[in-house]
């Protein structure tokens, strides 16, 4: 009977500790289990922050990529304007300049259209003149009175016209040599023409006061 009891204490310790040995593994199972959870999770989570690290990476490199581009495409469009902006300029100053010369051009044509045609009536007035002078000639040389004074002024007189018509046709010669503006290369002689007309003039009123 007391075999039979300790029999049954012993085998029913085999089985706590049976039990406890199979509640033990599975607590280290449980632990090795949770671990390996945890190293999982903290792989995907590395995992999962350097893929975002290399997203954000790629991303920044992505936006200064286009902000690269953008800059040149703005610089490239500066460049452009800036050209254009100095080809219009030349344009422009080409442009005044041709239209200063053709201004230049038509002022010069004008100044010389009108010298010629001032030196052509002047050619042609002093052409009335001399023929107005041949018939004052002709006109003194009949004036024949019976003062000698008058007569001798006459003379004078006649002298001098002869003379005017000399300097007059003298200077119609002179509008035969011009510059490309029109202009006589040999000076007119005003002064001397207007002394001789003055001196005619003269003679012949003294010769006209001398007759009376």
């Amino acid at each position: 009977m007391n075999m039979f009891r300790i029999l049954n204490s012993r085998h029913m310790l085999c089985i706590a500790l049976a039990v406890a040995l199979s509640a033990l593994q599975s607590c280290a199972s449980q632990a090795a289990m949770e671990a390996e959870q945890a190293a999982a999770d903290q792989a995907r989570i590395a995992a999962a922050q350097e893929t975002a690290r290399i997203a954000a990476e790629e991303s920044r490199e992505r936006e200064a990529a286009e902000q690269r581009e953008r800059q040149a495409r703005i610089a490239e469009q500066q460049r452009i304007e800036a050209e254009r902006r100095q080809q219009a300029e030349i344009a422009q100053r080409e442009a005044d300049a041709r239209a200063r010369e053709q201004a230049r051009i038509r002022e010069q044509q004008q100044q010389e259209a009108e010298a010629l045609a001032q030196a052509a009536q002047e050619r042609e007035r002093k052409l009335a003149r001399i023929a107005e002078l041949e018939n004052q000639i002709a006109d003194l040389q009949s004036s024949v009175v019976d003062s000698d004074d008058a007569n001798a002024l006459y003379r004078e007189a006649i002298l001098v016209a002869e003379e005017l018509v000399d300097v007059l046709t003298n200077e119609q010669t002179k509008y035969d040599n011009v510059d490309d503006q029109g202009n006589l290369l040999e000076p007119l002689a005003k002064d001397l023409i207007g002394e001789l007309e003055d001196r005619k003039d003269s003679l012949v009123r003294e010769a006209e006061a001398a007759s009376r």
